[in-house]
């Protein structure tokens, strides 16, 4: 149990040997570590769970040979040096796991050849709205073309590579292919570039996103920067987005097409939340997505879709019918309780805060935030979750509920800076849900800003 937790973490750290190392050491709680998911038992983690043990069955066996039965002691010993064992572990298979890896992609690549010849691939990258951007591009590309998305999070180049393995006709009567790409270090988007080959590209936007992974904002700005340059025909970037604007003239770019919120006209937020209406070319577009930063990202998707030759009305039609991004500013209501709920659990970034609060602002009732805050911040930390704290207070927030983690002291900071005084700690998410009976009334609308994974509590 304590192997198969630690592994656990291990996994959700990306097999990073250094963040994993730093988690175990500071949660020494082992046994009770897999409490909001599970471990995927993949064969690198088959692997790592298997060498690990040949490491602790070898210590002990030449600790018997020296010292008999004495050598039970050594035990109490292994379980402490366990989570470095596993991290020498993860090092000692990386030559296997390279050579597995690499032999996915080339598969991968092989199939695309066979089945992709004729389709137009379409990169997504950003520090945010990645995975919004798929969905309203997907929306608005299918009033024309038969297009293909992978769904969930697929966004490696080990995932997509899986995927396309496993599902060798993915494509087939298909004429787009459209790619969220991720990434945590530079040269990870141009490994996936080399995959897929993307013929057009969007890049929705860069900001702190994952700053501890990257080390800092200018190898964050590399990185996006990688799908840009390595794109066939055009890409598309959001000039709304400073990072963007102040960068992108420093980056070869063979046919860019810069777009910003300044084209939209006559922007109306239709009450109760139902979404937007705007005009561009004195033609009306509406659209269920709260936020007004998907404003930029239909505006990049529509760059596209003009560009694939969808006219004016089809867009108009394509954006009518996006649907609600799961866990993304996704407006619940309940009418039994007249209470709303904006799910925007999956949102990661100081940018979402920001258009959460926005949205939060439109209701009538009490403004209620739940969040453990963000991660993978660096040393920027504690200014960033202090920031957030004072932004709560000056968006006239009502309650305040945190989920304990290391951002926590940095939020109540921030609000205590505004004299903000009304806000609740819990433990986990578990226990804040299980409290929201006792406080939600009538009226309310809570928006849920973030939600955790394991290795970060």
């Amino acid at each position: 149990m304590l192997l198969r937790n630690l592994i656990y973490i291990l996994q959700l750290n990306l097999y990073d040997v250094k963040s994993f190392l730093k988690f175990a050491y500071s949660h020494p709680a082992w046994w009770k570590l897999e409490k909001r998911a599970s471990l995927v038992w993949t064969k690198k983690a088959k692997l790592v769970y298997v060498v690990t043990i040949f490491f602790l069955l070898a210590i002990l066996g030449y600790a018997y040979s020296r010292f008999g039965l004495l050598s039970l002691g050594v035990i109490f010993f292994e379980v402490i040096l366990l989570p470095i064992l596993i991290g020498f572990a993860t090092l000692s298979i990386y030559p296997i796991d390279k050579y597995l890896k690499g032999r996915l992609v080339k598969k991968a690549k092989l199939i695309l050849r066979q089945y992709a010849q004729d389709v137009t691939v379409v990169g997504i990258t950003g520090s945010y709205g990645k995975t919004s951007t798929r969905e309203i591009l997907a929306s608005i590309l299918g009033e024309k073309f038969s297009v293909f998305k992978l769904e969930e999070n697929i966004n490696t180049d080990i995932g997509i590579a899986d995927f396309i393995v496993k599902n060798p006709a993915f494509l087939k009567g298909k004429e787009i292919f459209i790619v969220e790409m991720g990434a945590y270090k530079k040269g990870d988007i141009k490994e996936l570039c080399e995959l897929v080959n993307p013929d057009y590209s969007i890049l929705t936007g860069i900001n702190e996103a994952h700053l501890e992974r990257f080390g800092s904002l200018e190898n964050t700005i590399q990185a996006k920067f990688e799908l840009p340059s390595a794109t066939k025909k055009m890409t598309v970037l959001n000039l709304d987005d400073e990072n963007v604007k102040n960068n992108f003239q420093k980056f070869d770019l063979k046919n860019s097409v810069g777009v910003t919120k300044s084209v939209v006209q006559d922007l109306k937020i239709l009450d109760n939340f139902a979404g937007l209406e705007f005009k561009i070319e004195n033609k009306i577009f509406k659209t269920k997505l709260l936020a007004e930063h998907n404003i930029s990202l239909i505006l990049l998707c529509l760059e596209i879709a003009k560009e694939l030759g969808i006219s004016l009305d089809e867009l108009a039609t394509g954006v009518e019918k996006i649907s609600y991004i799961p866990h993304r500013l996704e407006p619940i209501y309940n009418d039994k309780t007249d209470v709303w709920v904006i799910d925007d659990s999956y949102n990661g970034n100081f940018n979402g805060i920001v258009s959460g609060l926005a949205v939060l602002g439109r209701a009538h009732g009490r403004r209620i935030v739940l969040t453990p805050g963000l991660v993978e911040l660096g040393k920027k930390m504690e200014k960033v979750h202090n920031e957030i704290g004072q932004l709560y207070a000056d968006q006239k927030v009502d309650l305040v509920i945190l989920i304990k983690n290391t951002a926590t002291a940095c939020i109540v900071d921030g609000l205590r800076t505004k004299g903000f005084a009304d806000y609740k700690i819990f433990n986990s998410t578990t226990e804040a849900h299980a409290a929201l009976t006792g406080i939600i009334q009538r009226g309310d609308t809570i928006i849920f800003q973030n939600d955790l994974p394991d290795n970060y509590f």
